[in-house]
């Protein structure tokens, strides 16, 4: 079975936040539920640990690329917003000043479709260093 290459770039946005799988029989990307019972998660933990060949953990992306993933976003940026994001980009709270540099400049549609593309691209890496078969 083939992995959605657009549903494993969404489980990579959220990946600082949920726990993540690839089910390698199904093609499908499994999400942790943030609200999960401690119950339901240690039923969902040991499903996997019966049939652990089967699953792939997802990494953590955000908290690994996300600064790279901001920083190549500014740097695609005409001259004065690119100085502007790069310096939000300095520093203790970094994402968030970015963030608000977005916003403020309306790029707000840009930044989600490169983050899309970014992520992705991160996808399709992941599932050829895994061997996992993907479509686009």
């Amino acid at each position: 079975m083939k992995v959605d290459l657009n549903e494993l770039a969404a489980a990579f946005a959220q990946s600082d936040v949920r726990q993540g799988y690839v089910d390698l029989r199904k093609g499908k990307v499994i999400l942790l539920d943030e609200d999960m019972a401690e119950e339901d998660t240690l039923h969902h933990a040991f499903d996997l640990e019966d049939d652990w060949e089967h699953y792939i953990p997802l990494p953590n992306v955000m908290d690994e690329d996300e600064h790279a993933m901001m920083k190549a976003f500014a740097e695609a940026q005409r001259d004065d917003f690119k100085a502007r994001l790069l310096e939000a980009l300095q520093g203790r709270g970094a994402a968030s000043r970015f963030h608000h540099q977005v916003r403020h400049l309306l790029l707000k549609p840009a930044w989600e479709a490169f983050k899309l593309t970014y992520l992705r691209d991160v996808a399709r890496d992941w599932c050829e260093e895994n061997d996992v078969a993907y479509e686009e």
